[in-house]
C-alpha cells in the first residue's frame, strides 16, 4: 500500500526504506532505485511489544546511529505510533510526517490528522503525500518482474487460473480449510478453471492438494509477487497476498474476520471482501476473545455462496492474463 507513496516521492528524493526483512524482495523490482535498510521492530510482534527487556537494544541503537549517518531530509510513518515517531526524532531528521496521536503529536512537524472516521490505510498514505505537497494519484501497484522463472504449467494457458492462497500470519484470521475445500467443491461444480493453491509454509492449506491442478509450496515472496499477477481471479485469507494481487492488478476475493476492511481490504472496485458480523467484539484485530474465531468460523460456504458465485463469474468464465508474456 506504500507503494502510492514511494512513486510520488521518488519525483522529489532519493528515498531509503526502513523496513521487514521482507520488503526488500517485495518491492526491489517495482523500485530499482530505492535503498533498503532491514530491521524487524520490536514493538511491531503481535505479542510480547512490550516486554522491554527482550528488545534488541543494541541493534536499536546501531540503527540510530546509522539514521543520524544518512542525515535524511523527511522522515514519514503511515503508523499511528509514538515509537515510530520517536525513531525519527531521536537521529535529527528534520522534518518528521505522520498519522498524529495524541503522545507524539508534538514529535511531528507535519501532523496529520486521523479523521474522525477509520479510513483506508491508503488514504493515510494519501494524506501524508498531500502534507508534503506531493501529487500521488495512483493506487498500489507492483510491476511484474519478467526476469523471475517462476512459470505455470503449459496446462494453466488453457482455462483460467484460480489462485488459493490459504496463509495468514495471525491464525485467527485463517477460514477453516474444509471451509475452502467446501467452497472449491462448489466453484468446480460451476466453473471450468486451473485451481493454484498456494499453502502455507506451516502446512495449513496442504490437505487442499488433492483438488488443485498444480502446488506451488514454500516460495520465495518475489516469485509470490509474479504467480499472483499471472491468476484471473485470488480467493486468500485477510492477508498480504490480497494487497500484493491487488496491487498486480489481479481481482480478489477476500475472506475477512477479526480487521476491518474499510481499513485493511483490497482496494479497488473489482474485488469482493466477504464478512459476516457474527461477533459483537468485531473487528477486534486478530486479539480475539474467545477459544475460536467465530466471526470465521460461523462464516460457513452456504451463507457466501451467492455473492462468491456471482463475483467468480466475471473472471472464471472466460481466460483473461497472458501468461505467456
Amino acid at each position: 500500500m506504500a507503494t502510492t507513496l514511494l512513486r510520488a516521492a521518488l519525483t522529489r528524493y532519493e528515498v531509503t526504506v526502513l523496513a521487514k526483512p521482507h520488503a526488500r524482495p517485495l518491492l526491489s523490482s517495482s523500485f530499482p532505485e530505492i535503498q533498503f535498510i532491514e530491521w524487524d521492530a520490536p514493538w511491531t510482534v503481535f505479542r510480547g511489544k512490550y516486554f522491554f527487556w527482550r528488545w534488541h537494544w543494541t541493534s536499536l541503537l546501531r540503527l540510530i546511529r546509522r539514521l543520524r549517518s544518512e542525515h535524511f531530509a523527511v522522515g514519514i510513518s503511515v503508523r499511528k505510533d509514538p515509537r515510530d515517531h520517536l525513531l525519527m526524532w531521536v537521529p535529527g531528521i528534520p522534518q518528521r510526517v505522520g498519522i498524529a496521536h495524541r503522545l507524539s503529536r508534538w514529535i511531528l512537524n507535519r501532523p496529520v490528522p486521523a479523521g474522525i472516521r477509520p479510513r483506508h490505510v491508503v488514504e493515510d498514505w494519501r494524506a501524508i503525500s498531500e502534507a508534503l505537497g506531493l501529487a500521488m494519484d495512483h493506487s498500489p501497484t507492483l510491476a511484474r518482474s519478467g526476469a523471475l522463472h517462476c512459470r505455470l504449467s503449459p496446462a494453466a494457458n488453457d482455462k483460467p487460473v484460480l489462485c488459493l492462497h490459504v496463509g495468514a500470519r495471525i491464525p485467527v484470521r485463517r477460514w477453516p480449510e474444509v471451509y475452502f475445500a467446501d467452497l472449491i467443491s462448489r466453484l468446480r461444480k460451476e466453473f471450468d478453471f486451473y485451481l493454484l493453491l498456494i499453502p502455507d509454509p506451516d502446512g495449513y492449506g496442504r490437505g487442499l492438494a488433492s483438488q488443485a491442478d498444480e502446488v506451488v509450496d514454500c516460495i520465495p515472496l518475489d516469485q509470490l509477487v509474479f504467480v499472483l499477477s499471472t491468476a484471473d481471479l485470488v480467493l486468500c485469507n485477510d492477508s498480504a497476498p490480497s494487497h500484493i494481487a491487488a496491487a498486480c492488478g489481479r481481482p480478489v476475493i477476500t475472506l475477512f474476520g477479526p480487521t476491518d476492511p474499510v481499513r485493511f481490504g483490497p482496494w479497488g472496485d473489482e474485488h469482493l471482501v466477504v464478512q459476516r458480523n457474527f461477533c459483537p467484539y468485531r473487528p477486534c484485530f486478530d486479539y480475539c476473545k474467545f477459544k475460536e474465531p467465530f466471526c470465521l468460523t460461523r462464516l460457513r460456504p452456504e451463507l457466501i455462496w451467492a455473492e462468491v458465485k456471482q463475483h467468480a463469474a466475471k473472471y472464471l468464465n472466460a481466460k483473461v492474463v497472458n501468461r505467456t508474456s
